[in-house]
């Protein structure tokens, strides 16, 4: 493309890319050079002119800010359209960017805690073993959509029945929606027009009491946890938004209790851990989830399955190979 002193010229032809996939390129740059890494948008558009396209390439504003450059010497702050160059000396703007980074990250614990509140309300007990689920953009900086679209969402039995709650009741939250099952195991799903996804399912049924001699079932969570990650891509996509998702998974009050080694409880031995809570956690953009979701059931099952037992741990090819099992009609 003609370009004289930065400035692209009619007629607009494109760029011949020697790279195959230049969008690539440019995210493992900012990836290198920008700390906090920044995660650039890129999309590849073909030109009417053969072998040449344009690259098109968004970059969100970043609720990490500050980001440092040129080995973490300088900061540039856009303003007004234009970027203008400022040293890590400039220490008043950057306190309040930082005041600003720690305000989302309380943002994010908050919706949580909420949603707690919501979740106990419908009967979800917080002293039993369960799995939790948390799912949602990286830094919740702004709202990703309005609470009836969350309502909607939810409304849809296409997007309700594949997570489990075809039968379960719908409520309106303040900012959002949630669905409660109790089908002898009480289940949880809120999302909030943050683009935050929590689920919660016991590990357990209703009446269970705690004895070491009943086995619960591990590697079956690989299935809810699936169908969490596939609905959380869905409604990211219902909205129209893309974004970088944190992926978190725990399992809570797990300390002494006996889970199976094997995916049949029945032909496994028991496995203990000595931690109370086990977490596992992942990062994923909304774009890719969907195929990338069982990559990334098997990284979480991975980090959830190190701390039981006293055999030798799983290997991932393991793991993998038994969620692919698990999960294969999902």
């Amino acid at each position: 493309m003609a370009a004289p002193g930065g400035i692209p010229q009619v007629p607009y032809e494109g760029i011949a890319f020697s790279e195959r996939e230049p969008g690539l390129t440019v995210q493992n740059i900012a990836q290198d050079g920008i700390f906090p890494d920044v995660v650039p948008y890129t999309k590849l558009v073909p030109s009417r002119v053969d072998g040449k396209a344009f690259l098109v390439i968004q970059v969100n504003e970043s609720p990490k800010a500050p980001h440092a450059i040129e080995n973490s010497t300088l900061v540039y702050v856009r303003t007004e359209g234009a970027t203008a160059r400022t040293t890590l000396a400039d220490i008043p703007r950057i306190e309040r960017m930082l005041q600003r980074r720690a305000e989302v990250s309380r943002r994010w614990d908050d919706s949580f805690a909420q949603s707690w509140e919501f979740a106990q309300l419908v009967r979800v007990d917080r002293k039993r073993p369960f799995c939790e689920v948390r799912i949602g953009p990286r830094f919740p900086s702004e709202v990703l959509t309005i609470r009836e679209s969350v309502y909607d969402f939810l409304s849809d039995p296409k997007h309700r029945s594949p997570a489990g709650f075809h039968l379960g009741e719908l409520f309106r939250t303040p900012e959002g929606a949630l669905l409660a099952r109790d089908q002898n195991v009480e289940r949880f799903l809120s999302i909030t027009n943050l683009g935050t996804v929590h689920y919660v399912e016991p590990l357990d049924t209703s009446d269970y009491v705690h004895r070491t001699a009943q086995v619960l079932e591990f590697w079956r969570l690989a299935v809810p946890i699936l169908k969490t990650l596939r609905l959380a891509g869905e409604f990211i996509s219902f909205v129209q938004a893309s974004c970088e998702l944190r992926i978190e998974v725990f399992l809570r009050n797990v300390a002494g209790e006996s889970l199976s080694s094997g995916p049949n409880p029945l032909n496994s031995g028991p496995m203990r851990t000595l931690a109370p809570i086990v977490p596992a956690l992942a990062e994923a953009s909304s774009e890719k989830i969907s195929q990338s979701a069982v990559d990334i059931v098997v990284n979480l099952m991975y980090q959830l399955r190190w701390p039981f037992g006293i055999e030798r741990a799983a290997t991932m090819i393991e793991v993998r190979a038994i969620v692919e099992k698990m999960v294969t009609h999902v």
